[in-house]
């Protein structure tokens, strides 16, 4: 596998550097696939992304006190009682193990935390993914994090209760400055 993946990334390199540097000569190709402009009138629309204020109160509510709880290692009892089954179950773990704190909830510094950002990445009726951005006080020994977290929705739709079914960390892809050197 490690051949494998080294192979396919030299492949990619090598043609971003010849579509970068590629020949010299400025006309274009004539087996070009794309046009050279877009027209105005093809008919693309954009669905604006959904607000958080659109995302239901509850589901909000859930999200934070799980953060807190869960990620924070504040409160594990209430932590469980805020994760969905399904996450339970691929947890693995009993209460009991649950409770000792060493869970598969990647942990935030919560004596560090400055402020909490959402921002809406799916948005239906019972189901809400989030991305989160935890943001570190200046000067806390811990940096600014993004995670998504999952909240699935079970109950009468007048009177729902939102559990969380995914947490997971972000982690940008480092890019080299220069990938030929």
């Amino acid at each position: 596998m490690v051949w494998i993946s080294s192979l396919v990334m030299i492949a990619g390199v090598i043609a971003f550097v010849t579509v970068k540097l590629g020949a010299n000569d400025p006309t274009p190709s004539s087996g070009s696939l794309l046009p050279e402009t877009v027209p105005d009138d093809i008919g693309l629309e954009t669905t604006p992304a959904p607000k958080v204020s659109e995302v239901p109160r509850a589901a909000r509510a859930t999200a934070g006190q799980f953060i807190l709880a869960a990620a924070g290692r504040q409160d594990l009892p209430k932590a469980w009682t805020l994760t969905h089954p399904t996450l339970k179950r691929d947890c693995a773990c009993s209460y009991r193990e649950w409770l000792t704190g060493n869970i598969p909830i990647q942990p935030i510094e919560a004596a560090g935390l400055n402020q909490v950002t959402f921002f809406v990445e799916e948005l239906e009726s019972r189901r809400v993914v989030l991305q989160v951005l935890v943001r570190a006080k200046p000067g806390s020994e811990f940096e600014d994090q993004t995670f998504h977290i999952g909240l699935q929705a079970s109950g009468r739709p007048d009177k729902l209760t939102w559990l969380v079914d995914l947490w997971s960390p972000i982690a940008p892809v480092p890019i080299p400055l220069n990938p030929t050197g």
